[in-house]
């Protein structure tokens, strides 16, 4: 029973009403509860109701969220200055992955190998494919044989036929008709014989081809950074073997902050701080568009020629103004 109630009642009691007795009062006491409760709920709904509307209120008031605006924001010199983070790569970056599939046969190379440009780096499994060869140039030794034998013929049919039409009193035409129609027959044996030899030439060239692709060769020099498969291990266009990295230029790949990286111009010299020292690159290219995982601009520089730099090293990137100390990181 709340408070309300309960002085209801007591004004009741002290009026002393001659009704207020018996059923009377319990039909009181009814009415004055349900009006406390239907009370409680009205003030519930009220407060709710004054809560809402603050609540939309204040989401009126608030300034409303947009997107940064890199044009509008200062750059911090201090801040620009401690450099941004990057990785030296090579420009020449390869998964070298044979043409063909197969079973890797041989791996000529282990990580960290030097390489030339044609070395064979890994073999491909090819035993039908060396069956297939061979028998083919069987065939093909055969097929040039019985060209030979019909050029033979062929010479012998005309040799014959000439000799008949030299002196045509001396045989019977039918004899002279004989002699054409067997060179006219030796011909033909000769052109089907060279289509044979064609139809060998080309398996031996298919069969070779694939021999060839099942070498897989160093496309440059360069260096073995990962050996991704092993002897036994299915390879195929899709599935590398190995990862090389070209003996060339090198790159720097860094991510400076959307607000930072509009200052940035392609040509413009930048330094590199290294555990040797600075080096100096050049911008080779910023992106147009922020990378939406790390909210970074990505930028890449050429390293000077004379860089010694080992790739995948991790560095700091700075303006060429600044003079980062040995060793930054």
């Amino acid at each position: 029973m709340t408070a309300v109630q309960q002085n209801f009642f007591a004004l009741f009691e002290r009026a002393k009403l001659p009704l207020y007795s018996g059923p009377v009062k319990g039909i009181l006491r009814l009415v004055v509860t349900v009006a406390c409760t239907c009370g409680s709920i009205a003030l519930l709904f009220t407060l709710t109701a004054c809560g809402k509307a603050s609540q939309s209120e204040n989401v009126r008031d608030a300034a409303p969220v947009h997107a940064r605006n890199i044009a509008s924001e200062p750059v911090d010199a201090a801040k620009r200055d401690t450099g941004w983070p990057g990785v030296v790569l090579s420009r020449q970056n390869l998964d070298l992955a044979p043409e063909i599939s197969g079973q890797v046969e041989q791996i000529f190379v282990h990580e960290g190998d030097t390489v030339r440009r044609g070395q064979t780096v890994a073999v491909l499994g090819a035993t039908h494919d060396r069956q297939e060869k061979a028998m083919a140039e069987i065939n093909l030794r055969a097929a040039e044989a019985e060209i030979s034998r019909s050029r033979l013929e062929l010479a012998e049919a005309e040799n014959r036929l000439t000799s008949r039409l030299a002196m045509p009193d001396a045989f019977p035409k039918e004899e002279i008709r004989r002699a054409e129609i067997q060179k006219q027959i030796a011909e033909v044996d000769l052109e089907g014989a060279q289509a044979r030899a064609a139809v060998q030439r080309a398996r031996v060239a298919q069969a070779q081809d694939r021999l060839t692709k099942a070498e897989l060769r160093a496309p440059a020099d360069g260096k073995v950074t990962r050996r991704y498969l092993d002897p036994g291990a299915l390879a195929g266009p899709g599935q590398p073997v190995v990862r090389l990295i070209g003996d060339g230029s090198l790159i720097v790949r860094f991510a400076a902050p959307p607000e930072e990286a509009r200052s940035l111009r392609t040509a413009e010299r930048l330094g590199i701080a290294t555990e040797e020292g600075s080096v100096p690159a050049r911008v080779e290219s910023v992106s147009p568009e922020v990378d939406p995982p790390s909210g970074m601009v990505i930028v890449v520089a050429a390293l000077d020629a004379a860089a010694r730099v080992k790739p995948g090293s991790v560095v700091r990137v700075h303006p060429a103004e600044t003079n980062p100390r040995k060793g930054a990181t």
